[in-house]
Protein backbone atom coordinates (compact mmCIF):
# COMPACT_ATOMS: atom_id res chain seq x y z
CA UNK A 1 0.00 0.00 0.00
CA UNK A 2 1.12 3.88 -0.48
CA UNK A 3 3.32 5.57 2.02
CA UNK A 4 1.27 6.72 5.09
CA UNK A 5 0.33 10.16 4.81
CA UNK A 6 0.23 11.86 8.18
CA UNK A 7 -3.12 13.22 9.39
CA UNK A 8 -1.42 16.03 10.98
CA UNK A 9 -0.09 18.48 8.49
CA UNK A 10 -0.76 21.63 9.87
CA UNK A 11 -1.32 20.37 13.60
CA UNK A 12 -0.12 22.74 16.67
CA UNK A 13 0.89 20.40 19.05
CA UNK A 14 4.44 18.75 18.79
CA UNK A 15 4.60 15.44 17.23
CA UNK A 16 7.27 12.78 17.83
CA UNK A 17 9.04 10.03 15.78
CA UNK A 18 9.99 6.96 18.08
CA UNK A 19 13.49 5.79 18.12
CA UNK A 20 15.34 3.22 15.92
CA UNK A 21 14.17 -0.36 16.46
CA UNK A 22 10.47 0.45 16.50
CA UNK A 23 7.21 1.43 14.78
CA UNK A 24 8.08 4.76 13.00
CA UNK A 25 5.39 7.47 13.77
CA UNK A 26 4.44 10.68 14.83
CA UNK A 27 1.70 11.66 17.81
CA UNK A 28 0.98 14.97 18.77
CA UNK A 29 2.12 15.31 22.39
CA UNK A 30 2.50 18.14 25.09
CA UNK A 31 6.25 17.58 25.68
CA UNK A 32 8.71 16.77 22.69
CA UNK A 33 10.98 13.79 24.09
CA UNK A 34 14.55 14.87 23.94
CA UNK A 35 16.09 11.34 24.59
CA UNK A 36 15.43 7.68 23.56
CA UNK A 37 14.56 6.94 26.99
CA UNK A 38 11.49 9.00 26.74
CA UNK A 39 10.37 8.07 23.61
CA UNK A 40 10.91 4.75 24.87
CA UNK A 41 8.79 5.94 27.47
CA UNK A 42 5.62 7.56 25.33
CA UNK A 43 5.69 3.90 23.73
CA UNK A 44 4.97 1.84 27.36
CA UNK A 45 2.51 4.33 27.86
CA UNK A 46 1.04 3.65 24.75
CA UNK A 47 1.49 -0.38 25.25
CA UNK A 48 -0.54 0.28 29.22
CA UNK A 49 -2.88 2.24 27.57
CA UNK A 50 -3.41 -0.79 24.84
CA UNK A 51 -3.89 -3.18 27.80
CA UNK A 52 -5.72 -1.09 30.12
CA UNK A 53 -8.62 -0.35 27.28
CA UNK A 54 -9.10 -3.91 26.12
CA UNK A 55 -9.58 -5.30 29.81
CA UNK A 56 -11.68 -2.89 31.22
CA UNK A 57 -13.38 -1.20 28.52
CA UNK A 58 -12.57 2.80 27.33
CA UNK A 59 -14.70 4.34 30.15
CA UNK A 60 -13.16 2.79 32.93
CA UNK A 61 -9.81 3.03 31.94
CA UNK A 62 -8.36 5.91 33.65
CA UNK A 63 -4.94 8.04 33.41
CA UNK A 64 -3.90 6.89 36.75
CA UNK A 65 -4.20 2.95 35.54
CA UNK A 66 -2.63 3.53 32.83
CA UNK A 67 0.57 5.26 34.25
CA UNK A 68 0.40 2.21 37.03
CA UNK A 69 0.53 -0.32 34.47
CA UNK A 70 3.03 1.28 32.64
CA UNK A 71 5.03 1.82 35.92
CA UNK A 72 5.41 5.40 35.86
CA UNK A 73 4.14 8.19 37.65
CA UNK A 74 0.50 9.54 36.61
CA UNK A 75 2.73 12.99 35.98
CA UNK A 76 4.66 11.39 33.26
CA UNK A 77 1.44 10.43 31.14
CA UNK A 78 -0.15 13.90 31.43
CA UNK A 79 3.70 15.80 30.39
CA UNK A 80 3.10 14.06 26.99
CA UNK A 81 -0.70 13.43 26.91
CA UNK A 82 -3.33 16.00 27.88
CA UNK A 83 -6.47 13.04 28.20
CA UNK A 84 -7.25 9.67 27.70
CA UNK A 85 -8.83 10.73 24.40
CA UNK A 86 -5.53 11.91 23.18
CA UNK A 87 -4.04 8.56 23.89
CA UNK A 88 -6.19 6.63 22.60
CA UNK A 89 -5.60 8.69 19.14
CA UNK A 90 -2.22 8.40 19.13
CA UNK A 91 -2.93 4.85 19.04
CA UNK A 92 -4.78 5.02 15.93
CA UNK A 93 -1.63 7.11 14.69
CA UNK A 94 0.61 4.22 15.34
CA UNK A 95 -1.84 1.17 14.25
CA UNK A 96 -1.99 3.22 11.14
CA UNK A 97 1.50 2.84 9.94
CA UNK A 98 1.42 -0.80 11.63
CA UNK A 99 -1.60 -2.13 9.14
CA UNK A 100 0.03 -0.01 5.97
CA UNK A 101 3.54 -1.55 6.68
CA UNK A 102 1.97 -5.06 7.02
CA UNK A 103 -0.46 -4.63 4.43
CA UNK A 104 2.22 -2.79 1.81
CA UNK A 105 4.32 -5.97 2.26
CA UNK A 106 1.37 -8.37 1.85
CA UNK A 107 0.77 -6.63 -2.07
CA UNK A 108 4.14 -6.87 -3.06
CA UNK A 109 3.68 -10.11 -4.38
CA UNK A 110 -0.38 -9.55 -5.49
CA UNK A 111 -1.30 -9.32 -9.08
CA UNK A 112 -5.40 -9.42 -8.98
CA UNK A 113 -7.01 -6.77 -7.52
CA UNK A 114 -9.87 -9.12 -6.03
CA UNK A 115 -7.23 -10.61 -4.48
CA UNK A 116 -5.55 -7.21 -3.02
CA UNK A 117 -9.53 -6.58 -1.92
CA UNK A 118 -8.98 -10.02 -0.01
CA UNK A 119 -5.50 -9.58 1.39
CA UNK A 120 -6.32 -6.04 2.75
CA UNK A 121 -9.76 -7.65 4.97
CA UNK A 122 -7.38 -9.91 5.60
CA UNK A 123 -4.77 -8.59 7.34
CA UNK A 124 -7.61 -5.94 9.21
CA UNK A 125 -8.81 -9.13 10.78
CA UNK A 126 -5.45 -10.66 11.89
CA UNK A 127 -4.51 -7.47 13.64
CA UNK A 128 -7.84 -7.54 15.26
CA UNK A 129 -7.44 -10.84 16.36
CA UNK A 130 -3.41 -10.11 17.69
CA UNK A 131 -2.51 -6.62 18.14
CA UNK A 132 -3.85 -5.48 21.37
CA UNK A 133 -3.27 -1.80 19.80
CA UNK A 134 -6.45 -3.06 17.21
CA UNK A 135 -8.68 -4.23 19.42
CA UNK A 136 -8.33 -1.26 22.35
CA UNK A 137 -9.01 1.09 19.50
CA UNK A 138 -11.79 -0.88 18.13
CA UNK A 139 -13.43 -1.54 21.51
CA UNK A 140 -13.16 2.29 22.60
CA UNK A 141 -15.29 3.14 19.60
CA UNK A 142 -13.29 5.81 18.14
CA UNK A 143 -14.98 5.66 14.28
CA UNK A 144 -17.52 7.72 17.33
CA UNK A 145 -16.38 10.96 15.89
CA UNK A 146 -16.46 12.62 19.45
CA UNK A 147 -13.12 10.81 19.30
CA UNK A 148 -11.70 12.22 16.33
CA UNK A 149 -10.12 15.45 15.94
CA UNK A 150 -11.61 15.92 12.43
CA UNK A 151 -14.62 14.11 10.79
CA UNK A 152 -13.51 10.99 9.25
CA UNK A 153 -9.66 11.92 10.25
CA UNK A 154 -8.86 7.55 9.92
CA UNK A 155 -11.14 6.22 7.22
CA UNK A 156 -10.61 8.77 4.87
CA UNK A 157 -6.57 8.06 5.45
CA UNK A 158 -7.10 4.14 4.21
CA UNK A 159 -9.49 5.11 1.87
CA UNK A 160 -7.43 7.44 0.51
CA UNK A 161 -4.37 4.80 0.15
CA UNK A 162 -6.39 2.22 -0.88
CA UNK A 163 -7.52 4.46 -3.32
CA UNK A 164 -4.14 5.22 -4.76
CA UNK A 165 -3.21 1.54 -4.73
CA UNK A 166 -5.88 0.29 -7.09
CA UNK A 167 -4.99 3.40 -9.36
CA UNK A 168 -1.27 2.97 -9.97
CA UNK A 169 -1.14 -0.53 -9.30
CA UNK A 170 -4.38 -2.15 -10.87
CA UNK A 171 -5.49 0.45 -13.46
CA UNK A 172 -8.94 2.14 -11.82
CA UNK A 173 -10.08 4.52 -13.40
CA UNK A 174 -10.10 7.41 -10.65
CA UNK A 175 -12.52 9.94 -10.29
CA UNK A 176 -14.60 11.45 -7.03
CA UNK A 177 -16.97 8.68 -7.59
CA UNK A 178 -14.67 6.01 -7.26
CA UNK A 179 -12.99 7.44 -4.54
CA UNK A 180 -16.57 7.10 -2.75
CA UNK A 181 -16.57 3.77 -3.77
CA UNK A 182 -13.65 2.82 -2.04
CA UNK A 183 -14.18 4.54 0.73
CA UNK A 184 -17.62 2.60 0.81
CA UNK A 185 -16.05 -0.87 0.45
CA UNK A 186 -13.17 0.05 3.32
CA UNK A 187 -16.27 0.66 5.60
CA UNK A 188 -18.06 -2.55 4.48
CA UNK A 189 -15.11 -4.32 4.58
CA UNK A 190 -14.18 -3.20 8.23
CA UNK A 191 -17.91 -3.91 9.29
CA UNK A 192 -17.48 -7.63 7.77
CA UNK A 193 -14.64 -8.20 9.85
CA UNK A 194 -16.30 -7.41 12.74
CA UNK A 195 -19.26 -9.31 12.21
CA UNK A 196 -17.23 -12.41 11.51
CA UNK A 197 -14.93 -11.86 15.01
CA UNK A 198 -18.28 -12.45 16.90
CA UNK A 199 -19.47 -15.60 15.17
CA UNK A 200 -18.27 -19.14 15.70
CA UNK A 201 -15.86 -19.79 12.84
CA UNK A 202 -18.19 -21.71 10.71
CA UNK A 203 -20.75 -19.25 10.95
CA UNK A 204 -17.80 -16.39 10.15
CA UNK A 205 -16.46 -18.38 6.82
CA UNK A 206 -20.34 -18.54 6.12
CA UNK A 207 -20.64 -14.85 6.47
CA UNK A 208 -16.95 -14.05 4.71
CA UNK A 209 -17.73 -15.60 1.47
CA UNK A 210 -21.34 -14.21 1.18
CA UNK A 211 -19.64 -10.62 1.54
CA UNK A 212 -16.34 -10.42 -0.22
CA UNK A 213 -17.98 -10.82 -3.58
CA UNK A 214 -20.03 -7.95 -2.46
CA UNK A 215 -16.80 -5.84 -2.12
CA UNK A 216 -16.01 -6.98 -5.22
CA UNK A 217 -18.83 -5.93 -7.18
CA UNK A 218 -19.00 -2.60 -5.64
CA UNK A 219 -14.91 -1.85 -7.41
CA UNK A 220 -15.78 -3.68 -10.57
CA UNK A 221 -17.19 -0.93 -12.31
CA UNK A 222 -14.09 1.41 -12.14
CA UNK A 223 -11.63 -1.52 -12.92
CA UNK A 224 -10.88 -2.75 -16.26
Amino acid sequence: MMATLSPFAGHNDLMVSTTAGEEPGAYPLRRMPTQDRASRQVERILDAACAEVVERGYDAASTSSIAKRAEIAVGSVYRYFPDKRTLIQAIERRNQHRYTEAVRERLAVVADWREAVDVTLDTFREMHRTDPGFRAVVLSGLGDPELEATPGEFDDQHSGEFAELLTQRFGARDSREFRLTVTLTITMGEALSHLSERLDPEDAEVVLAQGRPTLHRLLEPHLP
